[in-house]
């Protein structure tokens, strides 16, 4: 049984060591690689139809797995060697996406195919995650455990929101299979460094249990658990007011402020740089403040540069604020994934994963949907100060939090 008091700033970390550098690395690999992918698959669906409900159907179907296979996932992670498990199915991804490109080299897929693409690569994001996220206490000590998750957020932020998607919308305009042909190759170097680590701490696969059984066991471990399942509802809460706000970024900037499209890409990379900075902070923050007290530097942050970005006269100011909006939710989700590694027992972490990242993604989808209807019945500012109100009022959430122990039995 370990504790960590949610106040108490963790030890001077040492050096991570080379299987968290391997994995590191293949994190930063397959980042760019989906940045690419990611950019390129709307740009292909849009050529292939001029109707937006085209470009909204690969997206929606890159994110149904979350809702119907992320349960599953997290068992998944749970009965099998993580690690091998991690490259094994980047071995597949890389396989899938390779086969795509060659398609896409020799003739134009139909739409249908993209979206089955984005949904069989979604179906797989979902166990890497769980598998990922529940494998890096395996090679780094707790104490450490904030450093190694900034920076492999960093490595998702850089890789996947700024060198990805230009390198691969550059790709695009070259020929329509390169950036699809690069991601199966950025696949198959992630699986090669994974492979590398070895294998990890092994639970023991139940094989003669039912799938079901082990979901409500994660389930039940959760609700029982009055730390992570606080931490889950913040996050559920946190989240759909995070996209409430974000999702009328795009027409503020070039609506009401009346800035170019271009001037809307300044804005997103200034949130990309705020996170990058924020994950290379993330282990020197944890060695001079509490838990509690990064926590609430998060909300505070998120809260009121949303709340600025609503009342932004210009789009240098809502840029600024991106940036610190960016900075604060890298810190939160740091904060999050490091306690859940902490306090949910290693047998049980890719069960009680899933759970809490189904409802951060059905925070995302309600804090959407709301943020339309809102701006529909108002104004586009509305929405966004209304997040950003709502991320501030979280704040009075924290001192629970910082009254818990993340403990759990390893």
């Amino acid at each position: 049984m370990t504790s960590t008091s949610l106040d108490t700033p963790p030890r001077s970390t040492a050096q991570l060591g080379r299987k968290f550098h391997l994995l590191w690395s293949a994190s930063t690999v397959s980042s760019i690689g989906d940045g690419m992918r990611d950019a390129a698959l709307p740009l292909l669906a849009a050529t292939l139809s001029d109707s937006p409900a085209a470009v909204a159907l690969v997206k929606a179907a890159a994110t149904l797995p979350w809702l119907v296979m992320s349960l599953h996932g997290g068992v998944i992670a749970d009965r099998y060697d993580r690690r091998r498990l991690m490259w094994t199915i980047d071995f597949a991804r890389g396989a899938i996406v390779l086969a795509f490109a060659c398609w896409a080299f020799l003739a134009t897929p139909p739409l249908a195919v993209l979206a089955v693409l984005a949904f069989v690569l979604g179906c797989g994001e979902t166990i890497f995650v769980n598998a990922s996220t529940s494998a890096l206490p395996d090679v780094v000590r707790q104490d450490q455990l904030d450093t190694a998750n900034g920076r492999m957020h960093g490595s998702i932020i850089v890789g996947g929101n700024l060198l990805g998607p230009t390198i691969g919308t550059a790709l695009f305009a070259a020929a329509v299979w390169f950036p699809f042909g690069l991601d199966g190759a950025s696949f198959l170097v992630a699986a090669l460094l994974v492979a590398a680590t070895g294998r990890s701490g092994r639970v023991a696969p139940r094989s003669d249990r039912r799938m079901s059984t082990e979901i409500r066991e994660g389930v039940r471990w959760l609700l029982d658990n009055r730390e992570v399942r606080l931490l889950t509802l913040v996050s559920a809460l946190g989240a759909m007011s995070f996209f409430m706000a974000n999702t009328m970024l795009v027409l503020l900037v070039t609506r009401t402020l009346d800035a170019p499209a271009t001037v809307y890409g300044l804005v997103l990379a200034a949130s990309a740089i705020g996170g990058t900075a924020a994950s290379a902070l993330a282990g020197r923050l944890a060695l001079h403040m509490g838990r509690g007290l990064r926590i609430a530097l998060a909300f505070a942050l998120m809260g009121a540069a949303w709340v600025g970005i609503g009342l932004s006269p210009n789009w240098e100011a809502a840029a600024a604020l991106h940036l610190v909006a960016g900075f604060g939710l890298v810190i939160w989700n740091v904060q999050a994934t490091s306690l859940r590694q902490q306090a949910v027992p290693k047998e049980l972490l890719g069960r009680v994963n899933s759970c809490y990242m189904m409802l951060s993604r059905l925070g995302i989808i309600v804090g959407t949907a709301l943020s339309g209807w809102i701006a529909a019945a108002s104004e586009v500012r509305v929405p966004i100060v209304l997040g950003g109100t709502v991320l501030l009022v979280c704040l009075l959430l924290v001192p629970r939090l910082a009254r818990l122990e993340s403990a759990g039995e390893r």
